[in-house]
């Protein structure tokens, strides 16, 4: 004759499988980066949303970003060049804050850039 489980059991089982569904989940995290130049004053504007990863993460999604862009670290430095948006994707970034800078044309002086990092 089997035993049938009891109530505790199976909430116990339906924790444990939560527990591990919720450890295998990743999160994601959004930087945009805006460059706007305006030749006729020789000033340039740029503004954007931070990347912050409180651990190592992997670029996941680039939006925009038609002339290419860089990502500098807390200090200004660049940690990646791209020409070409989709030479971003796979980009491994160590835990700290970033921010994008998007490269403008001789033409179009405004440009922006969106970036999606996994962690």
């Amino acid at each position: 004759m089997r035993k049938r489980p009891t109530i505790a059991a199976i909430a116990g089982l339906a924790l444990a499988g939560a527990a591990l569904t919720g450890a295998a989940s990743a999160e994601t995290v959004t930087a945009t980066g805006t460059l706007q130049m305006k030749d006729a004053y020789g000033t340039e504007q740029a503004w954007g949303r931070s990347l912050v990863l409180p651990r190592a993460g992997k670029v996941v999604r680039v939006m925009d970003a038609t002339y290419g862009f860089s990502i500098l670290n807390a200090e200004g430095e660049s940690v990646g060049d791209f020409l070409l948006p989709q030479q971003a994707l796979g980009l491994e970034l160590a835990a700290g804050e970033y921010s994008l800078r998007p490269y403008v044309c001789a033409k179009h002086r405004h440009h922006h850039v969106e970036l999606t990092v996994e962690y």
